[in-house]
């Protein structure tokens, strides 16, 4: 497990809930945190460097920008075709998530990807190309119903 510095968790807990789209976002955590721009840059640099966070990036809520159809896919994909299969969802721009998971006993799906598309037919098609690269990969499509959470974690209180 890793642990991080006091500086590090001020710095990352105003970035998880205040981060604003701003001029100098930055500055205002630096303002918040009694650090200094600088330091908070250098802060956060530091914790993608040592992947405590992956990236700086927003959340888009699919249905407000023209993705109507989403679904979370499951496939059965055999343990020396997980890399191979995760590299071809990766090349696929409406594939948001793809994850490798540990099977429950009777569920034989070990990935599940979350597919976005305009409508059914390009849903159809993303998961018909995908089926067609991998043919011994049975599937199961869920699609969604309805969004009942759409935040982020939050890792510091």
């Amino acid at each position: 497990m890793k642990i991080i510095d006091e500086r590090t968790e001020k710095v990352l807990k105003e970035f998880q809930n205040n981060f604003k789209i701003e001029t100098r976002p930055f500055k205002r955590i630096a303002v918040k945190t009694g650090l200094t721009e600088e330091e908070v840059i250098a802060i956060i640099a530091k914790a993608k460097e040592d992947g405590i966070i992956r990236r700086v990036g927003i959340g888009v809520r699919p249905a407000l920008t023209g993705f109507g159809m989403n679904a979370l896919t499951a496939w059965s994909v055999p343990p020396d075709k997980v890399d191979s299969f995760g590299e071809a969802a990766a090349e696929i721009q409406n594939i948001s998530h793809c994850y490798d998971r540990e099977c429950p006993e009777g569920w034989i799906y070990n990935i599940f990807t979350m597919i976005h598309a305009s409508d059914r037919e390009e849903l159809e098609n993303i998961i018909k190309s995908l089926s067609e690269r991998f043919p011994e990969c049975p599937y199961k499509v869920m699609e969604t119903l309805k969004e009942l959470k759409k935040t982020s974690m939050k890792y510091f209180k």
